[in-house]
């Protein structure tokens, strides 16, 4: 019986690969892979404050505060997941302009204290550990002359001054804030620099130019209309930062974008109304083109453009610009498509609408699928989302203070739009899958700029930043 036993009991392991009597059955466990929600990417936004902030006056010789502050400006990490503050630092005292590095791993703030006593550059290393010990600083040499603008390249960091016809190269390495590296001389009044993080040359911005007569005033581009000088753009190559054109724009350029590839560089001439288009590529003035409807490189758009974003999709090629146009309360789309080959597309420059928004749009976000785009219109504190299959604003959200700045982050299936205001203290968070403010969050004096670590987050993108140059106030830039 005890043999029988033995038999029956091999024939019912069999499966179970017994090797006699009385061994015992272990089943083979297969893992099943949890179907919870993925872990959410770092993706940050970075926002620059002032307690007690006072503003300079429109048209004033001056961007900064015409008082000392009493306090240091404030950084602030807000967490894409969780619309949460996870770090605070102290920076120098008055932030006009900030940028991010290519990484998104870096932020400077230009900052002026007292009419421009104290100007420096705080170099904040973005991180869920940072303090106010972290915090970086770079007094510049003459500093009592106000910074107001950085364009930050993978080469170092390209700052301009008020009043100066040089632009400051500095150069940064893993240890230390930036240094002063040299000075180039371009055009006169020089208010910003343009550029990507790769490029091979950048572009200074000049609202005067080189010939007899050509400067203007800080702070006379306020009124365009009394202006009648053009500007130029002088290319500088960042091999060995010397000059290599000098290219005519048009009356008062405020800004300037880039494609990523680095092919075309665009900028916008608020007293002009114009964009002027520049092949990068080959440093020249962009005419010789077959589209029909660029002419002179001159797109004209509606009265006062004074920002742009360009949608990239699939490749570094950008397929639109976005302009908002301050004095026309309009925006405009146009097609600035290349070929295959890298030259104009036969629709390059064509405007493909020009879009009536809220008062006083004063800087566009195109989300990361290219779906939308949403302005910040300065004037009446609301945000415009237009709908880029339709050109139609298909809704306008009501937000915190008058809104300057606006950036966004894009996450499968969703995104979000940032903004501040100089006139509030709130951080205003909408969300585009209802396109409705979805929170708000409680920033240390009133907000000075907003910046995103990347456009992009998670799988939908590349984790890169795409912006980075700054764009302070005054002299025509609102």
């Amino acid at each position: 019986m005890r043999r029988v036993s033995c038999l029956a009991a091999g024939a019912l392991l069999v499966l179970a690969g017994a090797a006699g009597c009385g061994n015992q059955y272990r089943p083979v466990i297969s893992p099943v892979t949890p179907t919870g929600p993925a872990a959410q990417p770092s993706a940050f936004t970075v926002v620059f404050s002032q307690p007690q902030q006072t503003l300079a006056a429109p048209g004033g010789a001056n961007p900064c505060s015409p008082s000392a502050y009493a306090n240091p400006g404030i950084v602030t990490l807000v967490d894409f997941s969780g619309d949460s503050i996870i770090a605070q630092a102290q920076i120098g005292q008055g932030p006009i302009s900030t940028a991010l590095d290519g990484a998104g791993s870096t932020a400077y703030a230009v900052t002026c204290d007292a009419g421009g006593k104290g100007a420096s550059i705080s170099t904040v290393p973005i991180s869920t550990q940072l303090q106010t010990k972290n915090v970086g600083t770079t007094t510049l040499l003459e500093s009592s002359i106000p910074a107001t603008n950085m364009l930050v390249t993978n080469s170092g960091q390209y700052v301009t001054q008020l009043g100066s016809n040089t632009v400051g190269a500095f150069l940064t390495s893993s240890a230390s804030a930036p240094s002063l590296n040299q000075e180039i001389p371009v055009a006169p009044s020089l208010i910003n620099v343009t550029g990507i993080y790769n490029a091979v040359r950048v572009y200074a911005i000049s609202q005067g130019n080189t010939g007899a007569g050509g400067a203007v005033s800080w702070g006379q581009c306020d009124n365009p209309s009394s202006v009648t000088v053009n500007g130029e753009a002088d290319g500088i190559e960042v091999t060995n930062n010397t000059v290599s054109s000098r290219l005519p724009l048009g009356i008062c350029p405020v800004y300037g974008v880039g494609t990523l590839d680095g092919k075309r560089t665009f900028i916008m001439n608020r007293g002009s109304g114009t964009v002027t288009v520049i092949d990068s590529q080959k440093n020249v003035l962009d005419t010789q083109t077959l589209s029909t409807y660029l002419h002179n490189a001159t797109i004209p758009v509606g009265a006062g453009p004074v920002s742009a974003d360009l949608l990239t999709q699939g490749t570094s090629n950008a397929s639109l610009l976005i302009t908002a146009n301050y004095d026309s309360n309009t925006v405009s789309i146009i097609n600035v498509a290349l070929d295959v080959f890298g030259n104009d597309s036969p629709n390059f420059g064509q405007v493909l609408a020009t879009i009536p928004v809220g008062k006083n749009p004063s800087s566009v976000t195109i989300l990361g699928d290219g779906s939308r785009a949403y302005v910040a219109n300065e004037g009446d504190g609301t945000v415009s989302v237009i709908n880029l299959t339709t050109f139609t604003v298909q809704k306008t959200i009501p937000v915190n203070g008058h809104p300057r700045s606006i950036v966004s982050t894009y996450n499968a299936p969703i995104g979000k739009v940032y903004t501040v205001a100089t006139d509030s203290s709130l951080l205003t968070i909408i969300r585009t899958d209802v396109d409705a403010v979805s929170a708000t969050v409680q920033l240390q004096g009133n907000g000075i700029d907003a910046r995103t670590t990347t456009q992009f987050a998670g799988s939908s993108g590349a984790t890169a930043n795409q912006n980075t140059q700054s764009r302070s106030m005054g002299s025509g830039e609102p």
